[in-house]
């Protein structure tokens, strides 16, 4: 049972009218057992992951309380130190394995050996960040430990943020979990609303992008200059449709029953720099790697030399947490030599500026800044994508043996899996969601949000933007046989 699934539909309604019913007090009990339901459902076996996670991280909670009331102050921060990291790296060390397992079953796939009988549980990689993040901040003392195990379970379990996230804070989620919600109209619109901009990023872009994305990468030796080069654009493109659309549809459930989740994009391909990419991309996880990898390593407290050391370390992280494999290293190094040679070169870039009077707030010059970051974040993103060093190297290598920019008029597109029609349809997808992006950062500007914007205006107007949107997925959406819904992207990290 994914988000794109008739049975995902019926449990949410279900979830929905009797979340409704029932007193408030006792709603989250209700969402508890719909998150327990959904994840057995989803993971089967490998629910007995999440439940340890789960119950080592509840305990240590317990653990820290304890302590904190029975021990003198000079040695509590000693026991509570030695436990967190035991809990910690438990729960890291499980992350690792799984993972190098899942990288092991891929390659003995390619070469037809025998597979390991572990496969990767779902969420793994976001529920173990969003336990350590609970775990450091009651060693910390920023958050009470919460006595209830079942209302902590709730905290883990949330079924809409469990696949992808965002990576909830205990003080940001506990309250909206555990108070109860009254029926409001709006907010079930608005949740609505949000799912359905989830639906047609990932069914009308992210999966008809997949298409030329796939066949490009599969036959990589096959193809050179700008064809290579259509495939890191469009898997920017499908890249942030996909997550982003899973993100649209995570945090429009949780609207669905009175609760926000956090923002987690923040229209990332419109930053200047790749410093403030990623203020913008997978904003939950950039901001657990700030405070939680960051931070404590030092951040920029310690000199120029030891922060450039951190931002290193810390996108050395990012790129192992995402996947096993010297392609993610690069990947994570490369966005972290971005952030370290732009810092560098800043006195640089001032100086040029001052010397040519360039207006920086000019449209021309953030234009120019936003291309070359899109550029840089793209041949990572290629890097991202391939499935070894060795076909990051011929890609590269491919994309600049020939200068063939009339490809994309010849009619080869056509060749790459989707007929001319389906390109031209992929290209309004994107343009459409570029203007979506330009009117939110607009109204933005303002203190409105689109969605805020649409409430005032007339409710036939409303329900006929949402009729059109409804028709297009289902006449525009990718689905069908052979079609697989489950696979978001993000969900394989």
């Amino acid at each position: 049972m994914d988000f794109i699934s008739l049975s995902y539909g019926v449990f949410l309604l279900t979830g929905i009218v009797l979340y409704y019913s029932i007193p408030k007090k006792r709603q989250w009990i209700w969402l508890l057992l719909l998150g327990i339901f959904f994840y057995v459902h989803v993971s089967g076996k490998l629910t007995f992951f999440i439940a340890m996670s789960t119950l080592t991280s509840y305990l240590f909670g317990v653990f820290a309380d304890v302590i904190r009331k029975k021990k003198p102050e000079e040695q509590q921060k000693r026991i509570l130190k030695a436990a967190l990291f035991i809990v910690i790296a438990g729960n890291v060390l499980v992350l690792f394995l799984l993972k190098l397992a899942a990288s092991a079953n891929v390659w003995a796939s390619r070469l037809h050996l025998t597979r390991f009988s572990l496969w990767l549980p779902v969420g793994i990689s976001f529920y173990t960040l969003q336990i350590v993040a609970y775990c450091v901040d009651v060693y910390r003392g920023k958050v009470e430990p919460q006595k209830n195990p079942a209302k902590y379970a709730l905290f883990v379990t949330f079924f809409p943020q469990i696949l992808q996230g965002p990576i909830p804070r205990y003080q940001e989620l506990s309250k909206e979990l555990f108070e109860g919600h009254d029926f409001q109209y709006r907010k079930i619109v608005s949740g609505l609303e949000l799912m359905l901009w989830g639906f047609f990023q990932k069914l009308v872009i992210a999966d008809r992008a997949n298409i030329v994305v796939n066949r490009i990468y599969g036959e990589y030796e096959s193809y050179q200059g700008f064809l290579i080069l259509l495939a890191g654009f469009l898997y920017s493109i499908q890249l942030y449709a996909d997550f982003s659309g899973c993100v649209c549809i995570a945090r429009g459930s949780a609207a669905l029953f009175g609760i926000e989740l956090g923002q987690n994009f923040e229209h990332p391909y419109f930053a200047d720099s790749v410093a403030d990419f990623w203020h913008r991309w997978h904003i939950s996880l950039s901001q657990w790697l700030r405070d939680y990898v960051y931070i404590p390593l030092g951040g920029n407290r310690k000199g120029n030399l030891r922060k450039y050391l951190n931002i290193m370390l810390t996108f050395l992280v990012s790129g192992i947490w995402h996947g096993i494999g010297m392609h993610f290293i690069v990947w994570g190094c490369m966005h972290g030599a971005c952030q370290v040679i732009g810092s560098i070169l800043r006195p640089v870039r001032d100086w040029l500026v001052r010397k040519m009077s360039i207006d920086r707030n000019s449209f021309s010059h953030r234009l120019y800044k936003q291309s070359v970051t899109f550029v840089l974040v793209m041949l990572a993103w290629m890097v991202f994508r391939a499935e070894s060093m060795a076909q990051v190297m011929g890609m590269f290598r491919n994309m600049f043996s020939v200068f063939n920019p009339w490809v994309l008029v010849n009619g080869e597109l056509y060749l790459l899996g989707i007929s001319g029609m389906e390109f031209r349809l992929l290209l309004f997808g994107i343009f459409l969601m570029w203007t979506v992006g330009m009117l939110q950062v607009k109204f933005h500007a303002n203190g409105q949000g689109i969605r805020m914007v649409l409430e005032k205006q007339s409710l036939a107007f409303r329900w006929t933007l949402i009729l059109l949107a409804i028709f297009a997925v289902l006449i525009f959406g990718v689905y069908g046989p052979g079609y697989d819904a489950a696979q978001f992207i993000y969900g394989g990290f």
